[in-house]
């Protein structure tokens, strides 16, 4: 029979460490901000990790928006090739009155995703710019190193996305915009071809194939410019209170 020993130590003595966690030792997650010994080296932590974690999601957009507008067009051009194959048979007519819907829904979601990831990118742009200011007070003489644009024409890659004069005209040159430019042209063809196929006149399909070309363009334009024009308003609000802004 085994014999039984008393403990070498009282009870309360086993977890000093875990008493004296739960005295107040450390401070618990929702008070260690305030409990921080360094709190400007803290901050500046965080500002590296945020202009880096901006930095990423522009990548992320440019990376989605390259990939959308590929997945587009491919399957424009595919669609196309297929059509090529059918021209001469019966079966060419359907083939058009299916694929020619389905491909323009694609690219209005493609459209509208292109302006969300694109004024995601301005957002960012904007938020980079901050912190970029940040920088350049922190010593004097640190603005050489850390440029920042000059009028509507600076000749700076950071200057923002529709923020200069000519902003509206730039929007043409969007990748949204191309996209809206070739949906547009492939919902006129629909257009042409439908009326063909109810036997109207050869040159009154085309011409309202054009113009249902240039309406839903012009359409694009506006909407996309509206866009802008309203996330161009709420970076100014915002950066009307920041207190780093060049004035």
């Amino acid at each position: 029979m085994s014999e039984l020993h008393p403990p070498t130590a009282p009870i309360d003595d086993v977890r000093p460490e875990r008493r004296s966690n739960q005295d107040g030792a450390l401070p618990s997650a929702a008070h260690s901000a305030s409990a921080l010994t360094d709190r400007p080296g803290a901050f500046f932590s965080a500002l590296l990790t945020e202009h880096f974690v901006l930095e990423s999601a522009r990548s992320i957009t440019v990376s989605e928006s390259s990939s959308r507008a590929a997945l587009y067009l491919t399957t424009l051009s595919s669609s196309l090739v297929a059509f090529g194959f059918l021209a001469h048979t019966e079966f060419a007519g359907g083939f058009l009155g299916i694929v020619v819907p389905v491909v323009f829904l694609l690219g209005i979601f493609t459209y509208e995703r292109l302006v969300e990831t694109s004024l995601e990118d301005v957002a960012a742009l904007a938020a980079i710019q901050r912190i970029r200011r940040y920088y350049r007070s922190i010593l004097p003489g640190a603005e050489s190193y850390f440029m920042m644009p000059r009028g509507t024409r600076a000749p700076n890659e950071l200057l923002e996305i529709g923020r200069s004069g000519s902003w509206k005209g730039g929007v043409f040159f969007t990748m949204s915009s191309a996209i809206a430019v070739v949906n547009s042209i492939v919902a006129g063809a629909g257009v042409a071809l439908l009326l063909n196929h109810l036997r109207a006149h050869e040159g009154v399909s085309v011409g309202l194939g054009v113009l249902a070309a240039a309406l839903l363009a012009a359409l694009h334009w506006m909407y996309q410019v509206g866009r802008y024009a309203q996330m161009r308003r709420l970076v100014v609000d915002y950066e009307a209170s920041d207190e780093l802004i060049d004035r």
